[in-house]
């Protein structure tokens, strides 16, 4: 999920016009984003020169906002089993005989 840490958002609203699906608005000049939009792309989390913004999970609470990027990249750490499998012969078709002409 991620979370917007309140004391620290400047309003400069560079998340809103980053976001690809319009989850963050701002509300009293602080970015909110709407949970239920959010795709958790990390383009907000990235562009946030305050660095007010980022991942937390269910376990770590709602008062602890942990910016998890991939340290001198910028870009998000996504640890949540993205690509797993992916590139290493267990995909669809792998001796189903699909795509094998016949």
């Amino acid at each position: 999920m991620v979370k917007v840490d309140k004391t620290k958002c400047q309003g400069c609203e560079a998340c809103v016009n980053v976001c690809p699906v319009q989850a963050i608005s701002m509300v009293n000049g602080i970015a909110d984003v709407a949970v239920n939009k959010c795709i958790e792309c990390g383009r907000c989390i990235n562009v946030c020169p305050a660095q007010a913004i980022g991942f937390i999970s269910v376990d770590e609470g709602t008062n602890t906002s942990k910016n998890r990027t991939q340290p001198g990249s910028g870009q998000p750490a996504f640890g949540r089993g993205m690509g797993r499998g992916m590139g290493r012969g267990r995909g669809m078709g792998r001796g189903r005989g699909i795509g094998r002409g016949r």
